[in-house]
């Protein structure tokens, strides 16, 4: 099984049988406010979407990981959910985070992300990931500065304007020669 870590976190592709944590995730009240605009899924909802994310990793190789806290026998309290997907029919891999609101401000965010972005660009090849935040959501346009993302622009998606940002292989120090995969531009 795939498995990255950091000094405090374990994080693995996420599975069917995470479907309570994902759906605790889901209904936390900071992630209500940030993600679904104010209205909890249903048990439902998340149990289509963990179909979702469970397909993505067989189809695509990449999708979203289970962040743990370390402890001393391994991975310890689930504390989230982060990792790539492709962006609305695009060739874009966009990246996305969603933590328990208790975890917040403890550094946790941009250490997962550091991983996950080493992932995509050294054993993914990609050459670029994007990322699309509301512009109210101040905490994760934060978050993304904080490893290497920018802004690009702001686009409407749907009824909504929404800022759309970009980092780099080359600002995790990796350098091209030729190939790679490369998610396009619009």
């Amino acid at each position: 099984m795939l498995v990255l870590e950091t000094s405090r976190l374990f994080i693995r592709p996420l599975a069917i049988s995470d479907l309570d944590d994902v759906h605790r995730l889901h209904t936390d009240d900071l992630v209500v406010q940030s993600l679904f605009s104010g209205e909890p899924p249903s048990c439902e909802n998340t149990q289509e979407k963990m179909k979702q994310y469970v397909r993505e990793w067989r189809q695509n190789g990449f999708g979203f990981f289970g962040v743990f806290l370390k402890d001393s026998k391994g991975p310890g309290e689930f504390v989230g959910r982060a990792g790539l997907r492709y962006f609305e029919d695009t060739t874009h891999v966009e990246y996305g985070l969603c933590l328990f609101g208790h975890v917040a401000g403890r550094g946790i965010g941009p250490e997962v992300g550091r991983a996950i972005l080493r992932f995509s660009f050294k054993e993914l090849n990609l050459e670029r990931v994007v990322a699309v935040i509301r512009p109210e959501n101040k905490r994760s346009i934060r978050a993304l500065g904080k490893i290497g993302f920018t802004h690009v622009e702001d686009r409407e998606y749907g009824d909504h304007v929404k800022g759309f940002y970009e980092v780099c292989a080359t600002q995790y120090g990796i350098a091209r020669q030729s190939g790679g995969t490369r998610a396009q531009t619009d």
